[in-house]
């Protein structure tokens, strides 16, 4: 079977799709941190764990959009988080949160919530709404 009509514009609607995807990965992105941050269930004692929640969208194999949820008073737990982010391996394109505080795996295997429950559950309950799937 052949097809024969004008394509023109295609390769512009897939440009389009994939950009209204990746802003629903940093949106989501965003409010996951957010959200992993106002539910914490450990004791903040020094601010820094809370304060180093943060994510990436990677693209095309680089960082698009990165941040961290902080209060602007915890400048090393951004330094931390934002190393992570950039310099650990993303075999794949999609969205990556973390947290750069070196006991913050520690912490959550303990029980208490950091950012996977709260963060990446929240993250994949949100995309698979806003994306209806």
């Amino acid at each position: 079977m052949r097809f024969k009509g004008d394509i023109s514009g295609l390769d512009e609607l897939l440009e389009q799709i994939d950009d209204e995807y990746f802003s629903v990965l940093s949106e989501v992105g965003r409010d996951a941190t957010r959200n992993a941050k106002n539910q914490k269930t450990f004791q903040n004692r020094t601010g820094n764990l809370a304060n180093a929640n943060g994510g990436c969208v990677v693209r095309k194999g680089k960082i698009v959009d990165m941040w961290v949820e902080t209060d602007g008073a915890h400048p090393d737990a951004v330094r931390n988080t934002e190393n992570l982010l950039i310099y650990s391996e993303k075999p794949k394109d999609g969205l990556y949160l973390a947290n750069g505080m070196n006991y913050a795996s520690y912490v959550e295997s303990r029980g208490f919530e950091v950012i996977l429950t709260n963060g990446v559950l929240f993250a994949e309950r949100n995309i698979k709404k806003k994306l209806n799937i």
